[in-house]
């Protein structure tokens, strides 16, 4: 009964995962792109900057290192 519990809770949490990073990946791409209209400053580079730090953190997470 216990397995079957978390089987279900693997599943939510593995859809849950693949969903974020999806609107994770939208957001990225709605963002101000090189060679666009948006005339960049150091406000769009802190924000990328940080967005990589994070995921460079999940990325270590999840490859278990």
């Amino acid at each position: 009964m216990a397995n079957n519990r978390a089987e279900a809770a693997y599943i939510n949490q593995h859809a849950a995962a693949l969903y974020t990073l999806n609107e994770l990946e939208s957001i990225i791409e709605n963002m101000p792109a090189p060679g666009g209209e948006t005339r960049m400053d150091w406000s769009h580079v802190e924000t990328m900057s940080e967005i990589n730090y994070q995921l460079g953190h999940l990325l270590r997470f999840a490859a278990g290192n």
